[in-house]
């Protein structure tokens, strides 16, 4: 088999675990294996990821165009003739291969276990061929980008203009975003990046983040700028006992312990703690840093803390820029799930406070249900009160996050770019 051929055989090997619900990560880890097994070089990787990347972050479109060509449902045994034709119709559709190699070349991978469906992959993308006003129409259709579910709550929640705006830049590769820890301007120029505020620098990168100058040596931590604002909302930190709750990977971590603090971060997984400890060994920033492997609900701390910083397990919805994935591996349930789970979180949070102590909850969801619907039926019950954040307090950001004394950020604001978060700042009623 060509080199080329294997690198699409691996791709469909990976758009089948992504139709299974695994999620980009370990289809990634999947494909380095493969990498080495059939020594692919740079050029063949990047178009793997790449198509990858095409294939996901338009399934829905593809997904409306399969539905009109395919009138009986598949089996389950045919979740990887699917992912071929996924395949054929991604290289259509958005990609730079004609569309008569696009064809055969996808129809020529139907070989050994993918055989029987031979024929059906070769008539599905021949009639999509002969589409192309209806192909047109339908790649436009911005509605199609995510799941029914997604767009009808994103639509309700934050109407149709900006849920278009939120769909546009989902079809966008993001850009990088990294916290230096000083001499901002130097790694401005090193990293031939964009200034963002007091200490981000913005930039285009595909490869791995490991081979930029000053990863090694600990200069700067890769930290969304929306990641940033929980840490950002705590004021004046030096020396101050802060409980990072659901710690690892450990970019607000960094920034509290750059500030001054003194950390006690905990998380529930063994692995996840390492991976912790192993990015703050790299930033020189261990000093302060007490870590434990602990589940929140059983965790009774000898002493209380002046902030507790809940970065709670969501649906990660606001992360679809950089996990395509995410809209298509979550459903409404698991919002839900979510939810129950986050409250129960933030009021065993609660407990861990000093008597004037402040909590910051925050999670990357856009889903009211774990952000605001939350937040407000805690007010309601007496439980919390928001402390409600100004404008004052962060300059740097666009006016548009702030609402009702909360944030909100959406993934096309702040130069086109950014994660989007929750955040709110509560206080325990007394």
């Amino acid at each position: 088999m060509k080199i080329k051929d294997k690198a699409r055989t691996i791709i469909i090997e990976g758009l089948t675990l992504h139709l299974k619900g695994t999620p980009l990560k370990r289809i990634n880890s999947f494909y380095n294996l493969n990498f080495k097994k059939y020594s692919l070089d740079q050029k063949d990787i990047s178009f793997v990821n790449y198509l990858t990347s095409v294939c996901i972050r338009n399934r829905g479109v593809i997904e409306a165009v399969l539905n009109k060509y395919i009138k009986k449902k598949l089996p389950i045994s045919g979740i990887s003739a699917k992912a071929g034709i996924i395949l054929g119709v991604a290289q259509i559709l958005f990609s730079k291969v004609p569309p008569h190699a696009a064809v055969n070349s996808t129809v020529n991978l139907y070989v050994g276990d993918l055989q029987k469906w031979r024929k059906l992959a070769n008539a599905v993308l021949r009639k999509i061929l002969r589409e192309e006003v209806y192909l047109k129409k339908i790649r436009e259709d911005l509605s199609l980008t995510v799941p029914s579910w997604l767009y009808k709550d994103w639509q309700q929640q934050f109407g149709k203009k900006n849920t278009i705006k939120i769909l546009k830049i989902y079809q966008q590769e993001p850009s990088l975003d990294i916290i230096v820890k000083n001499k901002i301007d130097l790694w401005q120029k090193k990293l031939n990046g964009v200034r963002l505020g007091k200490s981000t620098i913005r930039i285009k990168h595909k490869g791995k983040i490991e081979n930029l100058k000053g990863y090694k040596e600990g200069h700067w931590w890769v930290q969304d700028i929306a990641a940033q604002i929980p840490v950002l909302l705590m004021g004046n930190i030096k020396n101050r006992n802060i409980f990072d709750l659901c710690a690892a990977p450990g970019g607000k971590t960094a920034q509290m312990l750059n500030a001054g603090a003194l950390v006690t971060a905990l998380d529930i997984s063994k692995e996840r703690v390492l991976q912790l400890s192993n990015n703050i060994k790299r930033i020189g920033l261990s000093k302060n840093l007490k870590l434990k492997v602990k589940d929140i609900m059983q965790y009774n701390p000898n002493s209380k803390a002046d902030i507790v910083l809940l970065d709670a397990p969501c649906s990660g919805t606001g992360t679809f820029r950089k996990n395509p994935d995410v809209v298509w591996i979550k459903n409404k349930k698991s919002v839900i799930q979510n939810a129950s789970k986050q409250k129960k979180l933030l009021l065993k949070a609660l407990s861990f406070l000093k008597k004037n102590g402040f909590l910051i909850y925050s999670n990357c969801s856009l889903q009211y249900e774990e952000g605001e619907n939350l937040i407000n039926d805690l007010c309601e019950k007496k439980i919390i009160y928001i402390d409600k954040i100004s404008r004052t307090e962060l300059i740097d950001y666009p006016k548009e996050i702030f609402n009702k004394g909360l944030i909100r950020t959406l993934p096309y604001m702040y130069n086109n770019g950014m994660d989007g978060f929750f955040v709110a700042r509560v206080k325990k009623v007394i």
